[in-house]
């Protein structure tokens, strides 16, 4: 197995872009090498192996990455939406129990009105 020189790697890179270039802008060629030639080229430079492949499965990633921090937002609001909504009800629970508690208080005392009413008239009577 020979292995290329640098060289030899940007004679076949600029013959491959020749000929990709003579399909015109608009050949199906020209659309799959968008930026595949540039990394070819960072690739030659830098003693880089990097793929197309491994920059569309970092793109995949980071959708990926994106939709489940969306997703996490929109359960964390939700949460304290929900917390919110427990704190408002805990709330209206004891307001609700403070009218009952002040109701039966009025029950009483009232009851007890009318006992010393009725204690008083057979008294008096």
């Amino acid at each position: 197995m020979t292995i290329a020189t640098k060289d030899q790697e940007r004679k076949t890179l600029e013959k491959i872009k020749k000929m990709v270039a003579e399909l015109g802008e608009n050949s199906y060629l020209a659309a799959a090498f968008t930026g595949a030639f540039e990394l070819a080229e960072q690739n030659i430079k830098n003693d880089w192996g990097l793929t197309t492949q491994e920059y569309i499965d970092k793109a995949h990633r980071v959708e990926e990455i994106v939709a489940i921090e969306a997703r996490l937002e929109v359960a964390q609001i939700s949460a304290r939406n929900l917390e919110k909504s427990l704190y408002e009800s805990q709330a209206a629970w004891r307001k609700a129990e403070t009218a009952r508690i002040i109701a039966e208080s009025e029950v009483i005392r009232l009851k007890a009105k009318l006992y010393d009413y009725m204690v008083k008239e057979h008294a008096e009577a």
